[in-house]
């Protein structure tokens, strides 16, 4: 590290890039004087330097109103996907697009990602993202599955080919209408 102090005071302070590599330091028992960063408030270390991390958006998720666990939000390394119950959006930065509906509801959607191509399933459909196209479609040769991990590579599934698992989260309901009506007057 390289510290500068300049006439009046003012000074820059250099991290290299092998400094900034060894990230902050793992305990406060470890010393100070040993290259590694204290505290890092309001930055990361991305692509060799400190950066100021990116503003927070809220995802406007209006378009569905399935009731909870909707929308479940998916943060891939080239997109973000949000679904609904059978809908599948991509979120771009400021808009949902829609990109698939599913012809049967299911459960949760678990999915997994590399780079542009996406499997998912909700255990009563699997759906793949083409990686050349971009296009959603229902996969007749992917299993389908209620759990989906990519373990360094792998994909592993949980429940393949099974329907109708023993619990569900989601209530497969239609929303509920109420109507309220006043009986009597105000004092």
């Amino acid at each position: 590290m390289e510290l500068s102090v300049a006439q009046g005071g003012k000074f820059t302070f250099t991290i290299k890039t092998k400094e900034l590599a060894q990230g902050l330091r793992r305990s406060k028992s470890n010393s100070r004087d040993n290259d590694f960063l204290v505290t890092c408030i309001g930055a990361i270390g991305k692509d060799g330097v400190l950066q100021a991390t990116d503003p927070l958006i809220r995802a406007s998720t209006t378009a569905i109103t399935d009731a909870f666990p909707f929308p479940q939000i998916f943060i891939f390394t080239n997109m973000t996907i949000v679904c609904g119950l059978k809908t599948i959006y991509e979120w771009n930065g400021t808009t949902l697009t829609l990109k698939y509906t599913a012809a049967a509801a299911g459960g949760l959607w678990s999915a997994v990602d590399f780079y542009d191509y996406v499997y998912m399933s909700n255990g009563k459909v699997a759906v793949i993202r083409d990686a050349g196209s971009y296009v959603y479609a229902t996969s007749a040769i992917q299993p389908t599955a209620t759990a989906i991990c990519n373990y360094n590579g792998q994909v592993i599934i949980g429940a393949p080919d099974i329907d109708g698992l023993g619990t569900n989260l989601v209530l497969m309901a239609a929303p509920i209408n109420l109507t309220l009506s006043q009986l009597g007057g105000w004092n």
